[in-house]
């Protein structure tokens, strides 16, 4: 009765643990999922260009900032209507939504009376797991390209 016993705890502390660790495993894979989301919008405000905010275009006559970096909010999905695949199980396809915001301020910074045209962005990446929100945010700056 007392091995039984034992044995019986020891198989529910390992089946505890099991699941534990699969739960980690999910949240690691959703981080991840949730980074390469955020990672793409870095690597996208750092590529696109021309940006030359001291050059006029002659066409529209705005200076030459491209749409990503225009200063102000932008908001891709929401916590009701989340659509950003954060995560695709690839045994059954099914999908882990969430939502980004992307955050463009001038800083205004200048040296030796010349402004530095410095923009800083920061992205954040939230989705929804289990009725709990997470969030990945990543900063960066960009100067003009000149």
């Amino acid at each position: 009765m007392v091995s039984c016993g034992l044995l019986a705890i020891l198989s529910a502390s390992t089946v505890g643990a099991l699941i534990h660790m699969n739960n980690n495993a999910v949240l690691s894979r959703l981080q991840t999922g949730a980074s390469t989301l955020a990672q793409n919008r870095i690597d996208l405000i750092l590529s696109d260009g021309p940006f030359n905010p001291q050059k006029i275009n002659k066409d529209t006559g705005l200076p030459q900032i491209p749409p990503v970096l225009t200063p102000g909010t932008t908001q891709v999905g929401t916590s009701i209507n989340p659509t950003l695949a954060v995560y695709t199980d690839p045994s059954n396809g099914d999908k882990l939504w969430g939502w980004m915001t992307s955050t463009i301020t001038d800083t205004g910074l200048s040296y030796n009376s010349q402004n530095l045209n410095l923009y800083r962005a920061t992205v954040t990446v939230f989705y929804r797991y289990r009725g709990r929100i997470y969030s990945v945010t990543m900063n960066t700056t960009r100067c003009s390209d000149i």
